[in-house]
């Protein structure tokens, strides 16, 4: 804890920050000092991401409507497949077709490498894109066919996964398209010719098959050779063993796992930009150690492993909190404006208030200083929510053309280091602006929320398995008193059926470590996330009802809440008086010095001048 105190007074120092301790979440959160860059949530919900995996699977239907395929991958639903999203390879070309191509003297093998063939002997007039390109999807695909495929959009709402069957396979410096013939190509972010030249010499030693392709990543700007060629052998291992793996397998089934959420960090994170990776967590401090080692063995050393009995990994770095507010729509800002979020299926829409920004000499200022400062804070919120698609910001009207264009000019400058490719359009007359954010992966909102009915009425609640992390979390360091006999929880019924169906063991682990007994009771007036843990204390076998912890949030008028105000104010006064008689007792205290020392004192005293 020592060495954590003091290396943590570089309050500048970047940091990634990774909270596994319990199986049903892992959050991972990118920190300057205190501050919340970019922050990751993977659930062991139903809505685990798919984005990335390998999957033997099965044609379900045919869609001549759509010219497109709906494939069982093993996922909720099934995924959709497009015709151009098909490889050559897997077309069941008719038999007459067939034999009308012997006869022009193409025979199979040139059928299925004709992409390398057209290119390598562009000026053959034999060497034409055969007739089967023509066809229409339900000529060449058929139900029930197999296919190996990668999921490239996960799950939404009601609609499946999409899916290609042109898998790529990605390292830490380069993503190969093992049946992709595109030869070697460089990331468009790389600029530098001379760059460009030396990462083309240093891939080409790499013996890429003709039948593949490789894209060299923009990581990769000031790795050295022998970097680029471990990578490229670790992405042609991945690749044989998916093989392995197809020929053993049965469809529909998962063949190669890429939604590891702390494997993503390590391989699409600039690494060398943060100081230390902080994991609680045994299994996955160790999974990453290992995974850091084969891909980047001299920046192992930042891993460590956090062990801290008495505080949370995330409430040590003082971001539990931070964390939390993530979820609320209301972001106020430092001027005294802010920001209201709502996301909603097709688009996510934001409105700029000045609220108690007053400080300024006239409306204008006041409208273009919240506007300016609102789109830092926009641009920091849709990172770490993972906000994608279409962005609609409302802004305060401006009437000086100059200044819509100042804010537009800081937009455009903050968007510039996001990941994700963005698109921006001018603010309008209405003063609206719309942003078009690339989707890298699911939003904080899908991933741990989930709509349900309460009372009749839907609402968008944290998910199960993120409430009961949170309870378990708290559970694992709570501070009980001593004469607690036993321990009532009070939550949402799902959240208690949840518990009793998959965590009875974590529940029997802290009896055992508390040696306290642990009673759960649904109350249905408490909604997820929230709950409250009172205890049950025996003092001259009289049993007296505490309440050890409370979640709900201040603003909820609920009976717990008042409860708890009852208790507050009777504390507080019994506080007050105990004060009181502690001020009594030290004024007469005084007093009796001042008059022993008036006793011991001579009787004239000289003033001073």
């Amino acid at each position: 804890l020592s060495q954590f105190s003091e290396e943590f007074k570089n309050m500048g120092s970047k940091r990634i920050i990774v909270d596994s301790s319990f199986p049903e979440e892992t959050k991972v959160a990118f920190i300057n000092g205190t501050d919340i860059e970019h922050f990751e949530v993977d659930t062991s919900s139903s809505k685990k991401q798919l984005k990335g995996n390998i999957y033997l699977a099965k044609v379900g239907r045919v869609e001549p409507s759509l010219q497109s395929a709906f494939v069982d991958f093993g996922g909720n639903k099934q995924g959709f497949l497009p015709f151009n999203e098909i490889n050559d390879d897997y077309f069941k070309i008719p038999e007459s077709d067939k034999n009308n191509l012997l006869k022009e003297n193409l025979n199979e093998d040139i059928v299925e490498d004709y992409y390398s063939v057209s290119k390598n002997k562009k000026s053959s007039s034999r060497n034409k894109v055969p007739k089967f390109k023509k066809y229409r999807i339900q000529e060449v695909i058929k139900k029930n066919q197999i296919m190996l495929i990668q999921v490239v959009k996960d799950e939404r709402g009601g609609k499946g996964a999409s899916l290609t069957t042109f898998l790529s396979l990605a390292g830490k410096y380069c993503v190969l398209m093992p049946n992709k013939p595109l030869g070697i190509k460089i990331s468009k972010r790389i600029l530098n010719f001379e760059e460009r030249k030396k990462l083309k010499k240093n891939v080409s030693n790499c013996n890429l098959p003709k039948e593949m392709g490789l894209i060299v990543r923009t990581a990769s700007k000031d790795c050295s050779e022998k970097d680029i060629k471990n990578d490229f052998d670790y992405v042609l291992g991945i690749w044989k063993t998916i093989k392995e793996n197809t020929i053993n397998s049965l469809a529909p089934s998962l063949i190669h796992n890429d939604s590891n959420i702390v494997k993503k960090f390590i391989r699409d994170s600039n690494i060398e930009e943060y100081k230390e990776i902080n994991i609680e967590g045994k299994a996955t401090y160790d999974n990453a150690k290992k995974y850091m080692k084969r891909l980047m063995p001299n920046q192992v050393k930042k891993i460590r492993e956090y062990q801290n009995e008495k505080m949370p990994i995330m409430e040590y770095y003082e971001l539990e909190e931070k964390i939390s507010s993530i979820y609320d729509t209301k972001v106020n800002l430092k001027s005294g404006g802010y920001l209201i979020i709502n996301p909603t299926e097709a688009l996510t829409a934001i409105d700029i208030n000045s609220g108690k920004s007053t400080k300024e000499r006239n409306v204008e200022e006041t409208a273009l200083k919240t506007n300016l400062e609102a789109v830092d804070e926009i641009c920091r919120q849709i990172r770490i929510r993972n906000i994608a698609g279409l962005i609609i910001v409302d802004f305060i009207d401006m009437e000086v053309f100059k200044n819509r264009i100042f804010v537009e000019r800081r937009l455009k400058d903050s968007l510039r280091y996001d990941r994700a490719k963005c698109q921006i359009s001018k603010i309008s007359r209405f003063g609206l602006l719309e942003i078009s954010r690339q989707r890298i992966g699911p939003s904080l909102v899908e991933t741990t929320m989930e709509d349900t009915l309460i009372s009749g009425i839907k609402c968008t609640l944290r998910s199960a398995s993120s409430s009961v992390a949170k309870l378990f979390k708290k559970l694992e360091y709570l501070n009980i008193p001593k004469n607690v006999s036993e321990i009532h929880i009070l939550l949402y019924k799902t959240l208690e059926e949840y518990i009793a169906k998959n965590s009875k063991k974590f529940i029997k682990l802290i009896e055992k470590k508390f040696k306290i007994k642990i009673k759960l009771i649904k109350d249905n007036a408490i909604a997820p996330p929230f709950f409250i843990i009172k205890g049950i204390e025996l003092n001259n076998k009289k049993r007296k009802t505490i309440i050890i912890y409370d979640d709900l949030p201040k603003s909820l008028d609920t009976e717990a809440n008042v409860k708890k105000n009852k208790l507050s104010s009777k504390t507080t006064k019994k506080k007050q008086l105990a004060k009181d008689q502690i001020n009594k007792k030290s004024r007469s205290n005084i007093k009796k010095k001042d008059v022993d020392s008036n006793k011991n004192s001579p009787s004239t005293i000289q003033p001073s001048i």
